[in-house]
C-alpha cells in the first residue's frame, strides 16, 4: 500500500538527515555534502521499494496428495444471508479516504510548482530591461532579481558595476554546477512527501549547500569583508523555491561558513557513519519475499506417466484451466500466487453470537486480518473482501479478478432446534462448482495441514455446501469454519490470538503447496 511505503520512506529520510545534521552539516566538504544530500534522498525512496527474495528448497514426492478426498455429512451449516432490500450500510473506509486525500494534496503541490515556474517566466518578461545572452537585466521594482533561474541569470539593472560583477559570478556558479536540477528534484519529492517535515529541512539544507559552494568559489578572488557587506546590503526574503537567490535571509550560516577554517581531510571519515544507518534501513525497510522451491527426489523421476499426478493447474481460473503434465516445461508464464480471503457476514448481517457476546462477523474479521498478517511475513499476496464492519452482498464478495484461491472464513454455532454441530474446524466445498476438482485439491490440501493442529478437533473429511460463494466462484473456493463459538472450550481456544496464528499458518502451508501446482 502506498501509505505504508511513504511511511517507510519518511523513516529513512529522518535517519539519513539526522546523520547529516549532527555530523556532516558543519563540515566544509561542500561537494561531498551535496552528493550525500542528493544520493541519500533518492536512496530513501529506493530502499522501501526493493524486494529481496529468499529461496527455500523443500523435497516433496510428486505422488503425494495433501489429503484423501472424502466427504462427511451432518452438522450445522449456516445458510446464505438473504438481503431484505434495506439500504446497505456503508461505513467510511478511512484508509481509502487517506489515500485519496494524499493524492489530492500531492497533485495540488505539483500543480503549484508548475504554476510558480510559469509565473516566474511571466514576471521576468514583464520587468525585463535588457538581455545579453544568458544575463537578463530587470528594473528595480522587479520582485525577481539577483538570482539564477535554470540557465538564466537575473540581475537588478540598478546595481553598481562591481556589485553586478560579483552577483553574476556567484550566479554563474549555480548555473555551471546545475544547482537548478537539485532544486527541481527536491521540490518534486517534497510534493510527494509533503506530510513529512524532514523533507523541508532537507530542502533547506540543499539550498544552503548551494550557497556554500558558490561562496567558496567567489572568495578565492574576493575579500571576505567586502563580499559579506554585499550579501547584507542585498539581503531579501525569498519564497521562490525554483530560483537560486544571491542573498536570501537568513544569512547567519553563510557568513559563519565563509569565516570557518577548512576541515582537514582526516575528518572525511565522518561520512563512514552513514554505513551502519544504511544497513539499519535496509534490514528494516527492504521487503522480504520467500520463494519455496519444490524438489522431486531422484527415485521419483523414473515413475511412469500413469503414476504422475493428474492435476497441475495454471492460475488463470477466471478464463478456465489447463491440464498439464508436471514433467514437461510449462509454456505458461509464471504468475505470483494471490489469495483472496473473505470475512463472512458484516454490517447488518451479524450472523450468530458467541457465548461471551462476540458477534461472528467480528470474529471472522479478526481471523482474516491475522491470516493476512501471517501471509505478509511469508511474502504471500493477500486481498481481503472487507477490512471493516461492512455489509457486502454475496455477489460482491465473489472474486472479480484472477487469483489462485478464494477462502471464506466463518465460525460455527449451536442453534435452537438444530443438531449439535462439530465443535472443531471444518472445510467446505461445493460440488455444484465447475472447478470442483481443483477446489477439492485446495480443500483437501489445507485440511491435511490443519490435522496437525493440537488443542482443537479438525474434521477428517471435506463437507459439501451449496452456498453461492462456493458454487459460483470462478476461482477455486473453500469455506472454513473456525469452530463452534457456542461451546466454551472451543471459544476459549479461538479467543487466544496465538491459536488463530497457528491455524492461519497451517492454512497458508496448504495454500503454498496448492499454489506450487501451478508453477
Amino acid at each position: 500500500m502506498i501509505l505504508i511505503y511513504l511511511l517507510k520512506v519518511s523513516a529513512c529520510t529522518a535517519l539519513f538527515f539526522a546523520v547529516y545534521y549532527f555530523l556532516l552539516s558543519k563540515l566544509t566538504f561542500f561537494n561531498l555534502n551535496r552528493i550525500y544530500l542528493l544520493f541519500m534522498l533518492v536512496l530513501s525512496f529506493t530502499i522501501p521499494a526493493l524486494t529481496v527474495e529468499n529461496k527455500k528448497e523443500i523435497i516433496a514426492s510428486v505422488q503425494e496428495r495433501a489429503a484423501k478426498i472424502t466427504y462427511s455429512n451432518g452438522g450445522f451449516m449456516e445458510r446464505d444471508f438473504v438481503d431484505d432490500g434495506k439500504t446497505a450500510d456503508a461505513p467510511v473506509n478511512w484508509i481509502q479516504v487517506l489515500e485519496y486525500g494524499y493524492y489530492s494534496i500531492s497533485a495540488i503541490l505539483i500543480f503549484r510548482m508548475l504554476l510558480m515556474l510559469l509565473r516566474i517566466k511571466l514576471q521576468l518578461r514583464k520587468n525585463i530591461v535588457d538581455e545579453d545572452g544568458a544575463i537578463i537585466l530587470v528594473n528595480k521594482q522587479s520582485s525577481i532579481k539577483n538570482c539564477s533561474f535554470f540557465n538564466r541569470i537575473v540581475i537588478d539593472s540598478s546595481l553598481q558595476p562591481e556589485e553586478r560583477r560579483l552577483v553574476i559570478k556567484h550566479e554563474s556558479i549555480h548555473v555551471e554546477q546545475l544547482h537548478a536540477f537539485d532544486k527541481l528534484l527536491v521540490n518534486l519529492l517534497a510534493a510527494i512527501l509533503w506530510f513529512n517535515p524532514i523533507i523541508y529541512l532537507w530542502r533547506n539544507a540543499i539550498d544552503d549547500n548551494h550557497e556554500f559552494l558558490a561562496d567558496r568559489e567567489i572568495l578565492k578572488a574576493t575579500d571576505k569583508k567586502e563580499y559579506a557587506f554585499l550579501l547584507l546590503n542585498l539581503a531579501a526574503p525569498s519564497n521562490k523555491i525554483a530560483i537560486n537567490s544571491f542573498s536570501k535571509l537568513p544569512l547567519k550560516n553563510r557568513i559563519m561558513m565563509m569565516y570557518k577554517e577548512p576541515n582537514v581531510k582526516f575528518q572525511k571519515l565522518a561520512y563512514a557513519t552513514v554505513i551502519p544507518v544504511l544497513l539499519i534501513c535496509c534490514m528494516a525497510f527492504v521487503n522480504q519475499k520467500e520463494i519455496i522451491i519444490e524438489k522431486v527426489p531422484a527415485d521419483n523421476t523414473s515413475h511412469s506417466v500413469s503414476n504422475q499426478p493428474k492435476n497441475v493447474y495454471d492460475m488463470n481460473y477466471l478464463g478456465g484451466y489447463a491440464m498439464l503434465n508436471p514433467y514437461t516445461k510449462s509454456a505458461l508464464k509464471e504468475v505470483e500466487p494471490i489469495l483472496i480471503i473473505d470475512a463472512g457476514h458484516g454490517g447488518r448481517d451479524g450472523a450468530i453470537v458467541a457465548l461471551d457476546g462476540q458477534k461472528e462477523k467480528d470474529l471472522n474479521l479478526r481471523a482474516v486480518k491475522i491470516l493476512k498478517e501471517e501471509a505478509a511475513k511469508r511474502g504471500i499476496k493477500v486481498q481481503l473482501t472487507r477490512t471493516t464492519d461492512q455489509f457486502l452482498s454475496l455477489k460482491d464478495r465473489l472474486p472479480k479478478q484472477e487469483a489462485t484461491a478464494f477462502i471464506s472464513i466463518h465460525h460455527n454455532a449451536t442453534l435452537t432446534n438444530t443438531t449439535v454441530p462439530f465443535n472443531g474446524i471444518e472445510v467446505y466445498v461445493s460440488k455444484l462448482n465447475n472447478n470442483i476438482k481443483i477446489a477439492e485439491d485446495l480443500g483437501a490440501g489445507i485440511l491435511g495441514k490443519l490435522k496437525q493442529l493440537n488443542g482443537m478437533e479438525v474434521n477428517n473429511s471435506l463437507k459439501n455446501a451449496n452456498l453461492l460463494l462456493l458454487s459460483a466462484s470462478k476461482v477455486p473456493a473453500i469455506l472454513i469454519e473456525f469452530g463452534n463459538i457456542s461451546e466454551e472450550k472451543t471459544l476459549n481456544y479461538i479467543n487466544e490470538e496465538k491459536n488463530i496464528r497457528k491455524i492461519s499458518n497451517l492454512i497458508l502451508d496448504g495454500f503454498v503447496a496448492f499454489s506450487k501446482r501451478g508453477c
